[in-house]
């Protein structure tokens, strides 16, 4: 499978299926926030967040193994559900923002707050 390259917005948005489309809608549209103390682990760990591509969601396409479920309520574990669908998490991350879509998650919330967010759940590491 080929990676696409998009030329104009009017094919991007033929890709509303795309897990990246919830992310970024607009093509062009600058999605880092960069705060103060911002490393090169925490960027990266963002990007990857953004892109839903970490270690701890798909470590499975290297490692030959089975896709995850989550532990708590049986859904695939992808960065969507850690980040804003698992009931299982919800107390957690009201605890350190909340919206409710990917899209304003990454626009609205501070990335500190994201990663504090993932560091309370003990999953930072494998982002």
């Amino acid at each position: 499978m080929g990676m696409r390259m998009w030329t104009n917005s009017q094919n991007w948005d033929a890709e509303g299926a795309n897990k990246l489309h919830e992310v970024l809608p607009n093509l062009g549209e600058d999605l880092h926030r960069r705060g103060e103390g911002a490393g090169r682990k925490r960027e990266t760990a963002m990007c990857r967040l953004r892109v839903g591509h970490t270690w701890l969601t798909q470590s499975y396409l290297l490692t030959n193994e089975e896709q995850t479920f989550c532990y708590a309520c049986d859904s695939l574990y992808t960065v969507r559900h850690i980040l804003i669908e698992c009931p299982d998490f919800q107390d957690t991350w009201r605890k350190y923002f909340s919206v409710t879509d990917l899209y304003r998650l990454f626009r609205e919330v501070n990335p500190s707050r994201i990663v504090g967010y993932l560091k309370d759940l003990n999953v930072y590491g494998n982002i």
